[in-house]
């Protein structure tokens, strides 16, 4: 039987691996206690969040609010072409001091509602979104995250019932956009205790590199070893995204999601997962 009050606490333990073992190596390699800090207070005070929000159990109210949910996300994407920016890279929003990697923070909530939406509106609408919110992520550019995005909506869009040729045009599209993506990445540099965190995990020994690697592998296994069965596709969809995004760090200059320095990877997730937990209960 599933134990409501110990599932609830997913968010919070999920995490901890690959974040403790992150700042251990940040610890390893003398960064500022204000660069990990920021992972631990993420990890703990969205986890403690997380679990004060499941653990009130409220009920779905189910009000179709999705066009307004995405067109905010939306807006959101689109401020981070009004910021400076760092070498032509659009990515982050300021507000105040802090500085949030939109895509990271919002793409996995931009799942959750395109998913709801395909249900209520016509196949095209939700087609038209990921469309713009993959040109969006083109330009940023973010080719990581561009690929998560568009890979995990097309499992959802191609477990409907669409003719052959809708699918092949879909498939095209996206696939034009993720090759166009890698063939011109930014040029910005590695940061050590962000892209190049296993770096300095594999400096404190083998062992913790292999710890390391499991740990970032056991975020999305949830999503597809025990989805909701009210909900398997879209779990597996945001299973395929975090999988996507971690994989591209070995590929790429991306952020280590959860290990790498960042609280915006962190919101992304514990919003995931969040979801995944309340699905979880509702199946009992």
């Amino acid at each position: 039987m599933l134990n409501f009050k110990k599932i609830n606490l997913l968010p919070l333990v999920i995490t901890m691996p690959a974040m403790i073992i992150g700042v251990l190596a940040m610890i390893n390699n003398q960064v500022s206690p204000s660069i990990y800090g920021q992972n631990i207070f993420i990890a703990l005070v969205g986890g403690i969040i997380s679990f004060l929000v499941l653990y009130r159990d409220q009920k779905s109210t189910k009000k179709k609010t999705n066009i307004i949910v995405i067109t905010c996300i939306l807006i959101l994407f689109l401020l981070t072409f009004l910021d400076k920016g760092l070498l032509g890279v659009h990515r982050w929003v300021a507000i105040g001091p802090l500085r949030f990697n939109i895509a990271l923070v919002l793409v996995p909530l931009l799942i959750i509602q395109l998913a709801s939406l395909l249900k209520s509106k016509p196949f095209w609408v939700t087609f038209g979104f990921t469309l713009f919110f993959a040109v969006m992520l083109l330009f940023q550019p973010d080719a990581s995250q561009l690929t998560a995005f568009t890979i995990s909506i097309s499992f959802l869009l191609l477990n409907l019932k669409k003719s052959k040729s809708v699918q092949i045009l879909l498939l095209i599209v996206f696939i034009l956009l993720i090759v166009f993506s890698w063939t011109h990445l930014d040029q910005l540099a590695p940061v050590s205790y962000v892209e190049d965190i296993l770096s300095l995990v594999k400096e404190m020994g083998i062992g913790w590199l292999v710890l390391a690697v499991i740990s970032l592998f056991i975020l999305p296994m949830p999503f597809f070893l025990f989805p909701p069965t009210n909900a398997k596709p879209l779990s597996f969809s945001l299973g395929i995204y975090f999988s996507i995004s971690i994989l591209s760090s070995f590929f790429g200059n991306f952020p280590v999601p959860i290990m790498g320095y960042g609280t915006s990877p962190f919101i992304g997730y514990l919003i995931a997962i969040s979801w995944y937990v309340y699905n979880k209960k509702m199946n009992h």
